[in-house]
């Protein structure tokens, strides 16, 4: 494997304690971390010292062995620094092989074996539980999961062997891969509910009360009032579940991912195959999973996004402003979506304003009744709902706004009109307060033009659905001054946002590298390019959606918007599509039929007539060739390397890490792209572009 070397941080001491009514020892196995309460990391040379510890214990003097974590992690997976340095040095063989050696010792032993899972578990700390007969949980809200194949792999320390033993192959296929490429993972509740625990202790790890009710939970186990579960799988139940996630991974990935593939395809062979044996393919199937490109783009991404969410890159050395109260101009949709946020994250008052009373006091009723709805998710509780609604309040004068300390517009997408708000609103509030505009295209730098004060005015662009888009693109005009940055990127902290420094410029990142894709698809179908082979065209990528679908996500109106943005500042490169501009006359919401209808053509039928009208009133006939699809690729691929390259030589962003970090968090574009300039490079269309690759996940 690598020259380097991944010092153990794990931290065992195995004691013998007797059980309160017992009378021989347990073998109490304490996994903790050489960082005090720090979380609990498997790599290769933790696992030798897990495995010489277990192999020590003397069976025949103990009558269980009971596994437990720290207060904070019974395990939060393998050491992803070890596993990237086998990317790129080859013989993951020894390191995927220690775990099966060092858990088949618990899983084998001759007495009873329990998990006490006191907080994260995750990936091989998962894994460990697996292997034993028994799993308790404490309450609460530490996550348990096997999220590999996200991180281009799958779980190569017997999760895919076990987990369907225990819960069943649907259920396991969806934790191993559908929950995993989400990014989700299970709360005790629903991991006792399923099956994946034996039960939710109702007590602190490392309180008097915990340990009363573990000790009490295996004594029953040993006094036989407690069986180990298992699932009752036949094997046409079992195939059908492989088939079905086989299918549905066909779907939304088209090979681009292998890691769901092969963990797929060890389910598949578990119900048959011995432990051993499946262990054994493992082994050798990860090796060549975890150095692929897929694999090598997904660990970069994870650890993109992972740096990126504990520390901004970018961020102005400079004083930074208390925030003590906002206020949102607007009282629409996503002005009540953008109170709710600062009232939830920053926990200040926010105060509303519009020039329609009947629409403000409509606009904060619908941003405390969304505390309201979440309370009601089991989300916050009731308490905490009315106190957040009560953050929120509709401005009865411009007074109420004058001692604000953030002022965000959140109006109709026009620059003269939010020029006007600015203009209208920067006499009433205090010279040191903040404006902020939440547009998504338009110059910030314009915005701010005839401003007393344009230093104070920032770009704040928060992404819809702003409840699940982690991104935030602080968005610096020509004049915005360095403590104004500073505090933006200290209001996104607060607001659990990860923030990207982009400069001024039309469309900042994600909707200009959209909109530079959406501008060859519309070419494509101007051009007379089947809608359905156009649609598709893409599918090697494994995109979440196709481009048609992220069109009516986005709505067809704000596309070409933006489009015209785009094609007002480049005109050479960004055109402006006769469909997607007749769509957007004629009022259209979507371009594909609606959940549950059908259509004779691939479009909705408004959309089709649309298409027609313009092709025939451009003269351009309907195609037959559906073998365009990989040259319209390609197209994409070489279009979009060359706006990203545009945009570093522009100065947009800092790097080509901040346009994946964008991409991923912003668009949805998925770990194993590596946000997007990864893919670029292997394909090669950076160099056929450039001449020279992007390098991001080198850095």
């Amino acid at each position: 494997m690598s020259e380097q070397t991944f010092p153990s941080t794990v931290t065992i001491d195995v004691t013998r304690p007797v059980l309160p009514g017992r009378e021989r020892p347990i073998a109490l196995v304490s996994l903790g971390s050489t960082e005090p309460n720090g979380l609990v990391i498997w790599g290769s040379e933790a696992m030798r010292e897990l495995r010489r510890e277990l192999s020590a214990i003397d069976t025949s003097q103990v009558e269980a062995v009971v596994v437990t974590g720290n207060e904070k992690s019974f395990g939060a997976g393998a050491n992803l620094k070890e596993i990237r340095a086998a990317q790129f040095d080859g013989g993951s063989e020894d390191y995927v092989g220690s775990g099966h050696e060092a858990f088949g010792v618990l899983a084998e032993m001759p007495v009873p074996t329990f998990s006490l899972i006191t907080g994260v578990a995750l990936g091989g700390g998962l894994e460990l539980a697996l292997h034993t007969d028994y799993r308790l949980a404490t309450s609460g809200k530490a996550p348990m999961g096997l999220p590999e194949c996200r991180l281009g792999f799958f779980p190569g320390w017997g999760g895919v062997y076990l987990l369907p033993h225990l819960v069943g192959a649907e259920a396991a296929l969806n934790i191993i891969v559908t929950d995993s490429m989400r990014g989700r993972n299970l709360k005790p509740a629903k991991a006792a509910e399923i099956g994946l625990v034996d039960t939710v202790l109702d007590a602190a790890p490392g309180t008097d009360e915990w340990e009363t009710a573990w000790q009490r939970w295996v004594v029953e186990a040993l006094e036989g009032k407690h069986e180990p579960r298992r699932a009752d799988d036949d094997e046409q139940t079992w195939q059908a579940a492989v088939d079905k996630a086989a299918a549905k991974a066909h779907a939304a990935w088209h090979g681009a991912a292998p890691g769901p593939v092969a963990a797929i395809d060890l389910v598949g062979r578990a119900r048959t195959d011995t432990r051993r044996a499946n262990g054994a393919a493992a082994v050798q199937l990860f090796s060549s999973i975890v150095q692929s490109d897929a694999a090598r783009a997904s660990l970069y991404a994870f650890e993109l996004v992972s740096a990126r969410s504990k520390q901004a890159a970018n961020v102005p050395d400079a004083p930074v402003r208390e925030i003590k109260k906002a206020a949102v101009i607007g009282a629409g949709l996503m002005a009540g979506q953008l109170a709710s946020l600062i009232a939830q994250g920053a926990r200040i008052p926010v105060v509303m304003t519009d020039l329609d009373d009947e629409r403000l006091a409509a606009g904060v009723q619908r941003t405390r009744d969304r505390f309201a709805a979440q309370a009601e998710k089991g989300r916050m509780t009731p308490e905490q709902a009315e106190q957040l609604g009560s953050l929120i309040t509709g401005a009865r004068s411009p007074e109420d706004l004058a001692d604000a300390d953030f002022v965000i517009e959140a109006v109709f997408e026009e620059l003269e009109v939010k020029r006007q708000v600015f203009a209208q609103w920067e006499p009433v509030i205090r010279e040191d307060a903040i404006l902020a505009t939440n547009t998504s295209s338009l110059s910030v730098t314009a915005m701010g033009r005839d401003l007393k004060h344009p230093e104070r005015l920032v770009g704040f662009h928060v992404f819809n659905p702003v409840e699940v888009t982690p991104l935030l693109e602080i968005i610096s005009a020509q004049q915005t001054d360095d403590s104004t940055l500073a505090t933006a990127f200290d209001l996104a902290a607060k607001l659990r946002r990860i923030a990207v420094r982009v400069e001024d410029a039309p469309s900042f990142v994600v909707n200009r590298v959209l909109t530079r894709m959406f501008d060859e698809i519309g070419r494509a179908m101007d051009a007379g390019g089947n809608p359905e082979t156009v649609d598709h065209a893409l599918a090697p990528m494994g995109l979440p959606m196709t481009p048609l679908q992220l069109l009516d996500f986005v709505g067809p109106a704000v596309l070409v918007h933006i489009t015209h943005t785009m094609n007002d500042a480049y005109p050479d490169r960004f055109t402006l599509s006769p469909w997607l501009d007749a769509v957007a006359d004629a009022g259209l919401t979507h371009t594909l039929p609606a959940r549950g209808e059908t259509s004779q053509t691939y479009l909705s039928p408004e959309a089709h007539d649309a298409l027609e009208r313009t092709r025939q009133e451009s003269g351009v006939a309907a195609s037959s060739d559906d073998g365009a699809g990989g040259e319209l690729l390609t197209r994409v691929q070489d279009a979009l390397a060359d706006e990203i390259g545009h945009m570093l030589d522009e100065g947009v962003v800092a790097s080509a890490r901040d346009v994946d970090l964008c991409m991923i968090l912003g668009a949805n574009y998925p770990f194993h792209l590596g946000g997007i300039t990864p893919y670029l490079d292997r394909t090669g269309a950076a160099e056929r572009v450039r001449g020279r690759r992007f390098d991001a996940a080198q850095q």
